[in-house]
């Protein structure tokens, strides 16, 4: 178990190296770590815009596929048989069967 603890403790290594590091070299390597953990929390925000724009793609195909389909089944199910529409009620007043101007006085 002792090979394992060892390299558990990279963080702790990496300390000493610095420490046996010339100064110029210590700083070079204290910024290289800064912007590789800069770099790696930017990909991980751009993982989940991605991940997010993904959802929204694909809940928008989603939902175009089910139009188009519900297009297509309307396109191609049989004519209905026509039925009979009941007389549409007419509007205002009853009409007279002869016009009131040509009625005999």
């Amino acid at each position: 178990m002792p090979a394992r603890r060892r390299s558990l403790d990279w963080g702790q290594n990496l300390k000493r190296l610095e420490r046996q590091l010339p100064a110029p070299i210590a700083r070079l390597m204290r910024d290289l770590v800064k912007n590789l953990r800069e770099a790696q929390r930017q990909l991980e925000a751009a993982r989940v815009e991605r991940d997010t724009r993904w959802q929204k793609l694909q809940t928008q195909l989603r939902r175009d596929a089910a139009r188009l389909l519900r297009q297509l089944e309307k396109a191609v199910e049989p004519p209905r048989a026509k039925t009979r529409r009941a007389r549409p009620r007419k509007s205002g007043r009853a009409r007279r069967s002869v016009p009131a101007e040509a009625s005999p006085d």
